[in-house]
């Protein structure tokens, strides 16, 4: 827990920079976004497979602006976790482990409004691609936790993409939730043998510090 802490200090400083640079302009809207999410994979290595869905999360901020009466693009930078579970088959043996990723990720999207002519809520639909930072990988079993090494000459690649798509309801103004769909695009392991692409569905909660402007 104390290293999603960590990355997730750095997901918000990260965010902040671009958020003082938006702030002075008023079609930007900006704020807090939260989530949490179901982690599955298209998973592979050695003798570890067979994965199964495992929980987490994610925090950060996110800014929208818009390009047109209903079309919005929208950036954000998160701190997540994606986790899952697998078995560790030897023979007639079978050990159960948590493999995970701490992330900062990028999502990148163009959303559109469909004006339904409703004050008080806005539907909307989004999708886009996603760039990730890894920050830690690691595999835990019931004895021990491993760090994976990330990066050129580590076993796990330090960026890796996403695409994302999601839709859900802006309520009174400042108040957006979202049910979102990620898949990864590209291997986490550096290995051609080996695989490892992250999935999840999950929910999301963004506030904004000022309201929208009706449409």
């Amino acid at each position: 827990m104390g290293q999603f802490y960590s990355f997730t200090k750095k997901g918000i400083f990260f965010f902040s920079i671009l958020f003082v640079s938006i702030s002075s302009y008023s079609q930007f809207y900006h704020g807090i976004e939260v989530g949490a999410r179901i982690t599955n994979a298209d998973f592979m290595m050695d003798t570890s497979r067979e994965p199964t869905s495992s929980f987490g999360f994610s925090l950060g901020y996110a800014a929208e602006r818009d390009l047109s009466e209903n079309m919005y693009a929208k950036v954000a930078i998160l701190a997540s976790k994606r986790s899952f579970n697998a078995n560790n088959i030897r023979g007639i043996n079978t050990t159960e482990e948590k493999w995970g990723v701490n992330v900062i990720e990028i999502p990148i999207n163009l959303g559109y409004y469909l004006n339904i002519n409703n004050r008080n809520f806005q539907i909307f639909i989004e999708g886009g691609l996603n760039i990730d930072y890894n920050i830690r990988a690691f595999v835990k079993n019931d004895n021990e936790t491993i760090t994976l090494d990330i990066g050129s000459e580590g076993g796990v690649n330090r960026i890796s993409t996403g695409a994302n798509i999601g839709a859900g309801i802006l309520f009174s103004k400042r108040m957006k939730v979202k049910m979102h769909y990620y898949k990864g695009l590209t291997n986490l392991f550096n290995t051609e043998d080996d695989i490892w692409k992250n999935g999840a569905v999950g929910i999301s909660l963004n506030y904004f510090l000022k309201k929208r402007e009706p449409y």
